[in-house]
């Protein structure tokens, strides 16, 4: 029997949209950090920072990538293809073989 909860819309509340994309208005709720940046210190570039933010954030909502995920596509395409399995700084661990 499902769940008979209601939010204030009087609507059932589903599981599924607890990783919906925040939004505000029809654009991605993170991006009130740059629209509080230049409300609060209008100069050219914080309203240059302001309409990259709103361009980047709205092609990767039209791509349909969250922010998490654009992240990792940009980290991946800096890496490049070939990454090795271990971690670099376990190649050639340190080792003291006690010879004074």
């Amino acid at each position: 029997m499902p769940d008979e909860r209601y939010n204030i819309y009087r609507s059932t509340i589903h599981w599924r949209y607890a990783m919906a994309r925040p939004l505000l208005a029809f654009f991605d709720a993170r991006l009130i950090f740059f629209i509080a940046l230049f409300a609060f210190h209008i100069r050219w570039w914080t309203f240059l920072t302001l309409v990259i933010a709103l361009t980047v954030f709205g092609v990767a909502g039209q791509l349909n990538y969250s922010l998490a995920s654009l992240v990792r596509l940009v980290k991946s395409r800096l890496t490049g293809r070939r990454r090795s399995a271990v971690p670099y700084t376990r190649l050639r661990p340190m080792v003291e073989y006690g010879l004074r």
